[in-house]
Parts: C-alpha cells; sequence; structure tokens
C-alpha cells in the first residue's frame, strides 16, 4: 500500500471530521444533580462539546469553549453514548459519564501471580476462553441453574458448586501445573462466587426460584398490585377463611344436671370483603375442622340479610360510633349483589353448590384459577390483599390479645398453654361470636388509611355518590332459602311393627307424637 492511500484509509475512531447522523433528543438522560460536584462539572462540559460537535463547531470552537478536541468528543459518541446495553437501549448522556466502564475487562495474556497474590485480574475469564474452557464454562452454567436444591437460601455458603468446579479444574491438570486457582489463597473462592452470582442474575425466574423458593416465585407472579383494575362499587369482592387463633369451650347440658363443657380446637371464620370500599360484607363462623361450601354459602347468605347490633354480654358499649354492617347504614344497601367472586383455588369455594347459587341468586361469576392468573393462586398473600390484610388486623386488634390465644406460631411469646387457659376461664364460644361481630362492625366503621382516612362504609357512600352506579338487590326468598338442606328420608316404623313414625336424618332420630 502507497503512503498516498493509507492516508485516505481512515477508521470509524478517527473519522471525526463529518459529526454522526444521531438524535441527542432520544438519548436517555442523567440526573446531574446526583453526580459528585467533580464528577457533575465534567459531565457537563462533556455534554456541551457534544451538542456543539454535532451542531458544526469547529476544533477552535470547541477547544475555547470546552477544551476538549474534535476527536475527542467523536470517540466519546461512537465508541460510549452509541454503545448498546445489554437489554439494546442506548446508553446515550449516560456514556458521557466520566470513569463509567463500557467494555467489560478482557483478559489477553496468561495470568501471572506475583509472591504477594496479585496478577489474577480476570484469570477465571482467561480459563474459560482457553481449549476446553468453554465446555467447562457452559457445564458450570447449567451446574449453576440445576433443578435441584443447589442453593438454598442467599445466605448460604455456596461451598457445592465450589467444590464442583475444583474438582473440574483438577481434571483438566490445573492442579499440576500449578495454573490459577491452586497457586492462590482460598482457591479463588471470592471470584468463583461472584460469577454463580453472575449467572444468577442473567436467569432471574430460576434465581427467585433458587434464592426465594416457591413462595418468592408465588409473590412474583401475584405482582405488587400496581396495575390491578378500578373496580366500580359492588364490582368485585373477596372471600376467604381465616382460623382464629384461640382455643374455646361450648357448654354442653349434662343429662345429670347443669353443664360440662366441651373444648373446640378449630374455629373458622369466612369473611366476604367488596374490594372498592374495603367493607366487610358478611362473615359465618365455622366450627367444622375444614371450611366447607356451606360455610361459603352463610357467609354470603349473612352478606344479603339484614344486620342489627347483638345484645353483648361482655360489654355495654363494645360498639363505636355508626359501627355496623353496610345493610344498617342505608336500607338500599340491603341485598346489594356484587359482580365478581374472587376467591382462592379450595374446592369448597369454587364448587357448584357454591358456582349456582351465586348465579342463581346474586348473578355474579366465580372466579376460579383457569379464569385468572392474578387473583386465584391459593395460598398466596398477595392474590387478595385486602382481606389478608383485614385477617391481621382481626388477629392483631382481637383475639391474639386473648388467654386462650395460641398465637400466631408454635414459638409465639403470647401462647401459654391455650387449651389450660380456656378450660380455666371458661371463655365460650358465643363470647368470641359476639367479639367476632362487635370487631368487624367496628372495622367497617373505623377511618382507614388506604381510605384518605375514611371509614370503609364512609368510602363505600362516597363511591356510589360520585357516579350512577345501580346496585342491583338479590331476592330476598331466594336469600332465606340459600342454605336450605333437603334430603329425602324414608319413613319407619308404623302400625305393622309396633313402633313409633320416624326417620333418621343427619345422624339423629326425629319422630313426633
Amino acid at each position: 500500500m502507497t503512503k498516498r492511500q493509507r492516508v485516505g484509509v481512515r477508521t470509524a475512531a478517527s473519522d471525526f471530521t463529518a459529526p454522526p447522523q444521531v438524535d441527542i433528543t432520544q438519548w436517555v438522560e442523567v440526573d446531574e444533580a446526583a453526580l459528585p460536584p467533580a464528577r457533575q462539572r465534567q459531565f457537563l462540559n462533556r455534554k456541551r462539546a457534544i451538542v456543539l460537535y454535532l451542531g458544526g463547531a469547529n476544533e477552535a470552537q470547541l477547544l475555547q469553549e470546552t477544551g476538549l478536541k474534535r476527536r475527542n468528543v467523536y470517540r466519546i459518541i461512537v465508541e460510549r453514548c452509541l454503545q448498546q446495553q445489554d437489554d439494546g437501549t442506548l446508553l446515550g448522556w449516560r456514556g458521557a459519564l466520566p470513569f463509567l466502564r463500557i467494555k467489560p475487562y478482557t483478559r489477553e495474556t496468561p495470568p501471572v501471580i506475583s509472591p504477594w497474590g496479585g496478577g489474577a485480574a480476570g484469570a477465571l475469564q482467561w480459563i474459560f476462553s482457553s481449549p476446553g474452557g468453554q465446555d467447562l464454562e457452559a457445564r458450570f452454567r447449567r451446574q449453576i441453574l440445576l433443578k435441584g436444591p443447589a442453593l438454598a437460601t442467599a445466605k448460604q455458603p455456596r461451598q457445592a458448586l465450589f467444590r464442583w468446579f475444583i474438582e473440574e479444574l483438577r481434571k483438566l491438570g490445573n492442579e499440576e501445573r500449578g495454573e490459577w486457582p491452586f497457586n492462590v489463597d482460598r482457591l479463588g473462592y471470592v471470584t468463583i462466587n461472584t460469577f454463580i452470582s453472575k449467572v444468577l442474575a442473567q436467569n432471574p425466574k430460576r434465581q427467585l426460584e433458587i434464592l426465594g423458593g416457591q413462595n418468592a416465585v408465588r409473590k412474583a407472579r401475584a405482582g405488587d398490585g400496581v396495575e390491578r383494575p378500578r373496580l366500580q362499587a359492588f364490582g368485585r369482592v373477596e372471600c376467604d377463611a381465616h382460623k382464629l387463633d384461640a382455643r374455646m369451650v361450648v357448654m354442653v347440658p349434662s343429662p345429670h344436671g347443669g353443664t360440662e363443657p366441651r373444648k373446640i380446637h378449630r374455629l373458622w371464620v369466612v369473611v366476604i370483603m367488596e374490594v372498592a370500599s374495603r367493607v366487610v360484607l358478611g362473615y359465618h363462623l365455622s366450627l367444622r375442622r375444614e371450611c366447607s361450601a356451606e360455610d361459603v354459602l352463610r357467609a354470603v347468605k349473612h352478606a344479603l340479610s339484614p344486620w342489627t347490633p347483638r345484645d353483648l354480654q361482655f360489654s355495654d358499649n363494645a360498639y363505636v360510633d355508626k359501627a355496623g354492617f353496610a345493610s344498617y347504614r342505608s336500607p338500599r344497601f340491603l341485598g346489594a349483589c356484587w359482580d365478581e367472586f374472587s376467591v382462592d383455588g379450595a374446592l369448597v369455594n369454587i364448587c357448584s353448590r357454591v358456582e349456582q347459587p351465586m348465579h342463581d341468586v346474586v348473578g355474579a361469576r366465580v372466579l376460579k384459577p383457569q379464569d385468572t392468573t392474578t387473583f386465584a393462586s391459593r395460598r398466596s398473600l398477595d392474590d387478595r390483599p385486602f382481606i389478608e390484610s383485614f385477617f391481621r388486623r382481626l388477629a392483631d386488634g382481637g383475639f391474639h390479645r386473648l388467654s386462650p390465644t395460641t398465637g400466631s406460631s408454635p414459638k409465639d411469646a403470647r401462647r401459654h398453654d391455650p387449651d389450660a387457659a380456656a378450660q380455666a376461664t371458661q371463655f365460650q364460644l358465643e363470647y368470641a361470636a359476639e367479639l367476632l361481630d362487635t370487631l368487624i362492625a367496628n372495622y367497617n366503621a373505623t377511618p382507614h388509611s388506604g381510605l384518605g382516612y375514611r371509614s370503609p362504609l364512609d368510602q363505600l357512600e362516597w363511591i356510589l355518590a360520585q357516579g350512577d352506579t345501580h346496585v342491583r338487590v338479590a331476592d330476598p326468598g331466594a336469600v332465606r332459602r340459600m342454605v336450605g338442606v333437603r334430603k329425602l328420608c324414608t319413613l319407619l316404623g308404623g302400625v305393622a311393627t309396633g313402633r313409633r313414625p320416624h326417620f333418621n336424618f343427619a345422624n339423629a332420630r326425629y319422630s313426633a307424637e
């Protein structure tokens, strides 16, 4: 190549005479005020130089205004600002930040370790780029992302992966040749651990499963609630069951006179909450070991029926001012129906015995797991956040304060032999029913921080006053018949047997005079 030909050759980095065609208005901005003063001044100087350069300023103008030469400004634009990030976006103004590394460090010579341990920068990268190293890197990545429980928690030492990698390097002969990591302290544990973290960060879904477990996976799938739809009043209700953390007794009349206490080990409360206003529309206290479809229907029936304050045995002023349910606040809320019934995947919530009355009486659609992936994942506190928050409030503000409480866990400090406490205090089921009714009624009339410090009942009235929302009302006769049980029984006894006519129902014998 002649000298004239060599002069005519220009590389991308040296062809700075013609400004590149870029649109700086589309570049990602930088928060200049967050930079330290020295870096801020340098960044603003580079930014002004880029604007002048793209505007056609000559060498003398750039030197006078910014002190930068055209070739340097061109390199900042081409080699930094126009480079792509890992997500495919341009660096933009971020490329003008001083001391920002654009390209990762690449080792070009074999590592030579000094007596003090220096010179090992990029050693792991060098191993992966050497013959046979690419296969080792691929196998190591698969080992890190293995489906088994390789990493139980983020804080657990990653000894198993580290030992696997060291053994593979021994098989390649690195230890016999005295090469890295066998010629440094701790066998390069920090570097290998950093690579493990990098691989996990590049695979966020698997990282979530490995480090956070299934609970973190369900939480990420449920989302944070930012994009939840804005619903009108009675557009959707959330329904769930909560086990009360307390022991109770039932005073059973004795055939020998007096009563005998019988302990109840499980108490469930099924609650229906209106999403837009957070009003608890109805509930049902169940004594079963597990909730049934009948319990869900009784909660629905309670939400559609009129409510009146109870004659309390433990206090004369337990209800706060304006406490109650929607049907007690205004007659137009009596029997108010909703459009969607949000439940988890439990069979008692989505069976035909619940779905059919929900359609025929309420006119609502049951949100099943196959209908939505946001609100129907079972055993996740984020799928129905409003009712789960209410359950925490119900426990902390009520039943956890009782002497027979079981606490939230076996290690809870509030738990102190709840069975003996229930037996000694004779804390009866009727007291629990009264306490539950007052807690929920008072909640509906208590200012809520998530509602602009309106109470749920006030919020419900305010929402309906803002628009022309039509409140559908269920047929009172259909509501009364909701939980009716019908069974065809055979009449036994009679003249031929000499026994009084009777029939058996629910493990009991019924007859008449």
